[in-house]
């Protein structure tokens, strides 16, 4: 691989371990260098910060992985291949966190740090120090390929939420839907969640503003009068925006202070993103 010439300072890193600030400060350095700082050419950022290689490999073991020296002068990125290119991305980037992070290193006796599937998607600080690095890693990812110095100023921030706009997000950072999702939740500031499921039954689901949690477990089955369950079309479609019974899904106490909208998109395989936009009742 060929870098771009990019240039990092990574001793200007060095003095913070909060992933947020880490992007910004990577991000500080770069924009200068390139003519259109979106979509973040990651895999040459990678390189300039001081990994060798990076390299795809066809397993099943692992989503990502990371062999670095004692002092994180260098270091080589693993990357299971993927078919969707916004899933390597995410990934090198993911693993670039742990390798910019000064306290993100491999387990005792261990030669490289390998991530799963399900350390993609640490969230939280968790009740171990893996998934709160884990965490982090994620964190830094997000901010690293939507920096929030960039997003927040994006006409697309503002207004009422759209599926629309998350489609525009992600097509501009060049993410995952999911990951545009859930950095659309952080930063837009309105009121609404975004629901992610798979053949009428809940994934997980992630909030914006002040909306109240859903009130669903993880393989739920949703209302089948939901317009997420009702919806048809093509992969691709994109409801209009439909009053839904707020009793779907909040608890009751919250069902009776917020009025709902949905707005789904249909995806492959049977997953569709529900946007639940929320609106709270005046209280006398």
């Amino acid at each position: 691989m060929t870098s771009r010439s990019l240039v990092v300072d990574r001793s200007d890193l060095a003095d913070t371990a909060q992933p947020d600030q880490l992007a910004e400060l990577l991000i500080a350095q770069l924009t200068p260098q390139l003519p259109e700082l979106l979509p973040l050419p990651i895999v040459d950022v990678a390189l300039a910060c001081g990994i060798l290689e990076i390299k795809a490999l066809d397993t099943d073991a692992f989503e990502g992985g990371l062999i670095q020296d004692e002092a994180k002068k260098h270091g080589y990125i693993l990357v299971r291949a993927a078919p969707y290119a916004q899933r390597s991305r995410y990934t090198i980037a993911h693993e670039l966190g742990h390798f910019v992070n000064l306290r993100h290193v491999a387990p005792p006796g261990a030669e490289r740090l390998l991530c799963s599937k399900d350390d993609l998607k640490a969230r939280g600080e968790g009740l171990s120090a893996r998934h709160g690095m884990e965490a982090q890693a994620n964190e830094f990812a997000a901010c690293v390929l939507m920096p929030r110095s960039r997003i927040a100023k994006l006409p697309l921030m503002t207004g009422s939420p759209e599926i629309a706009r998350i489609l525009a997000l992600q097509k501009l950072c060049d993410v995952s839907k999911e990951a545009a999702a859930r950095r659309y939740a952080e930063l837009h500031g309105g009121d609404f969640a975004i629901v992610f499921s798979k053949d009428g039954k809940l994934l997980y689901a992630v909030r914006g503003g002040d909306f109240p949690w859903v009130d669903l477990k993880a393989d739920q089955l949703l209302f089948r009068d939901s317009t997420t369950r009702t919806f048809t079309g093509t992969e691709g479609d994109v409801s209009d925006q439909e009053e839904s019974d707020p009793s779907w899904w909040l608890r009751d106490r919250d069902a009776r202070q917020w009025s709902l909208w949905e707005e789904v998109l249909l995806q492959q395989g049977g997953y569709r993103m529900t946007l639940l936009l929320g609106e709270k009742e005046e209280s006398d």
